[in-house]
């Protein structure tokens, strides 16, 4: 298992190059953020649905900016070897092909959760096309639930797409605290991370967008250059 080695420096240096990444590729970036005030005691565990290479990046940048916690993730052993600074930003490893090598990373996830941090899963393992349904939930998330009750859980959708520019946007929803206290089998998770994500994709597609802020602007785009243009001919 590879363990975090969290480095503040590097921290900052990359939400600096990740900053400069998301407004070169992203038009905008929203955020509704519904939790309520968790309390700062208790462990916390985001689970977020996984269909983009973007999705970890994502992560790291939306506890930087908007969450503010000491988080860590849990992520694979062939992407931790491959990547290895993920390690300094509080990222530790699951092996997936050794049953061993799963308990022992779940038991690490349990011990931060039990000491207050925060753990970041992407309970479906691996990524999935983003319109696959229903979810695929591995059995880690639930294990951790049913042994860790003094959590908030809180579900996170993420929504690309496409809509009148030039580039995609970014849609993020965090959902309400839901409490370790009550059990919650792996069919639980994967209604409750699912209808997070149809209620986020139905507000894109029905553009009810007033309850959501702009996290991010990216660069200006080709569309609005011609729209000053039109305005300058005139």
């Amino acid at each position: 298992m590879i363990t975090p080695r969290k480095n503040s420096r590097f921290e900052w240096l990359l939400k600096k190059f990740v900053h400069f990444q998301l407004k070169k590729h992203f038009y905008r970036i929203w955020l509704i953020d519904l939790r309520k005030k968790p309390s700062s005691l208790k462990g916390k565990m985001y689970l977020a649905n996984h269909s983009s290479w973007w999705d970890g990046l994502i992560v790291f940048y939306l506890n930087q900016v908007v969450i503010k916690e000491d988080s860590y993730a849990m992520m694979s052993q062939e992407g931790m070897e491959r990547f290895p600074f993920f390690r300094k930003i509080g990222a530790f490893s699951v092996n997936s092909k050794s049953p061993k090598a799963i308990h022992k990373s779940l038991k690490f996830a349990m011990a931060l959760l039990e000491a207050g941090r925060s753990v970041w899963i992407f309970p479906q393992g691996e990524e999935e096309h983003l319109e696959k349904r229903p979810l695929s939930i591995k059995n880690g998330t639930p294990y951790i639930v049913k042994r860790v009750k003094n959590i908030d859980i809180i579900p996170v959708a993420l929504y690309y797409t496409y809509r009148h520019d030039q580039r995609p946007e970014l849609f993020i929803r965090i959902g309400s605290e839901r409490s370790g206290e009550r059990q919650m089998e792996r069919e639980d998770i994967q209604k409750e991370l699912t209808k997070e994500l149809d209620v986020l994709k139905a507000d894109v597609i029905d553009e009810k967008l007033v309850h959501f802020s702009c996290l991010l602007t990216g660069r200006t785009t080709i569309s609005e250059k011609m729209e000053w243009l039109k305005g300058r001919s005139l």
